[in-house]
């Protein structure tokens, strides 16, 4: 029985060779490769600055700390995403406020905001769902009115495009992961993309135990960490980079021939929506299952793994339903809790061919 996994990283021989070079040189932390990757991923963005880093949630963690808000303040983030958004606003001494989504675009809207925001609100975290662009112009009209920041947590979006421009263009403080599981990989590592010159100072000082150089001159302005990316990951990146558009590509014909297999077997099922004049990375193929599907999702993942070694698992989380996240402020959800019972992520990756897409659906489709 052949093994489809839920993801297989786009990498080769390009990127061993790059590494190597890296290796040999004898510098193996932040450093000139580092530098060279911020540069071309802020090119690629149009952003001013890009911070490399070595996690999304450290690049999330630094956009809190750089922006200076408020200790105590509430910070408004999704019900429906991968905890680690939630996780840093309660390290940074903040209160974490939870918001309703939408169930189609799994994202929140300006209307769940309203329900979340307080006059204790220093800032909102929206989450770009599986690559798929948020109503970002809505959410900065809606928070620059109040005087909120915004910190885009965009993990899953390096690429996405949203009214012509790609995001992380033009942003205070939009954060990117490069796991494994993203379109673009550097091992681990993650970043910032800001055009506020504050912020890029901070951040850059910041993940470097506060340092700050001044005439050649290096001391340590502010209690800081040890965030760095490595030159290592950074030479992953240089080449991935290089070839993500290619990647892209790829990705978005294989979730074309999902919509239209899935369309054609008439499931009960639901996939996500997009927005108008928006293109999404497709980081994860996930579908929500309709009332009328017959197996549960759980026993979905479980059979589909053993009966036909297809590799499924959950869309995400619902934070309000955590443990780690009951003494969160929330008022009620009725989306966040649902998606996380009913979404399905399926396979997908560069190298997939037709024939496995079909084996997949063919498979899920026996158990509606």
């Amino acid at each position: 029985m052949e093994r489809i996994p839920l993801i297989k990283p786009s990498v080769g021989q390009d990127e061993a060779e790059e590494v190597r070079k890296v290796l040999e040189s004898g510098w193996l932390a932040q450093g000139p490769r580092t530098r060279e990757f911020e540069a071309k991923l802020a090119s690629y963005l149009g952003a001013k600055h890009v911070v490399a880093v070595n996690s999304c949630t450290s690049a999330l963690a630094l956009a809190l700390e750089s922006l200076e808000l408020k200790p105590g303040t509430e910070v408004v983030v999704p019900d429906f995403t991968f905890p680690a958004t939630g996780n840093v606003v309660s390290r940074a001494g903040l209160k974490t406020v939870i918001a309703d989504v939408d169930l189609d675009t799994y994202a929140v809207t300006v209307e769940t905001l309203k329900r979340a925001v307080s006059p204790k609100t220093s800032a909102i975290m929206p989450v770009y769902p599986f690559g798929f662009a948020i109503d970002l112009d809505g959410i900065d009209e809606f928070a620059e009115a109040r005087g909120i920041a915004v910190v885009e947590d965009a993990a899953t979006a390096l690429g996405t495009s949203y009214h012509g421009r790609r995001v992380g263009s033009g942003g205070r403080a939009v954060c990117f992961s490069f796991h494994p599981r993203k379109a673009l990989t550097t091992g681990e590592g993650g970043c910032i993309a800001t055009d506020d010159q504050r912020v890029f100072e901070l951040a850059s000082s910041l993940r470097n135990h506060g340092q700050v150089s001044k005439d050649g001159k290096p001391s340590f302005v502010y209690n800081g960490a040890n965030y760095r990316m490595s030159d290592i990951n950074a030479a992953v990146g240089l080449v991935q980079l290089s070839k993500f558009d290619r990647i892209l590509a790829s990705r978005r014909k294989r979730a074309q021939l999902y919509d239209r297999l899935v369309r054609e077997t008439k499931m009960d099922v639901h996939l996500q929506k997009g927005l108008p004049d928006t293109v999404s990375t497709y980081q994860s193929y996930v579908l929500r299952l309709g009332a009328r599907f017959r197996t549960p999702r759980d026993s979905c993942i479980k059979g589909l793994l053993e009966e036909k070694g297809v590799e499924t698992q959950v869309g995400t989380y619902s934070l309000s339903v955590q443990p780690s996240f009951r003494t969160a402020r929330h008022g009620k959800l009725a989306n966040g809790p649902k998606l996380f019972d009913t979404t399905l992520t399926l396979p997908l990756f560069d190298s997939m061919t037709d024939q496995q897409q079909e084996f997949v659906i063919d498979s899920l489709s026996r158990l509606a």
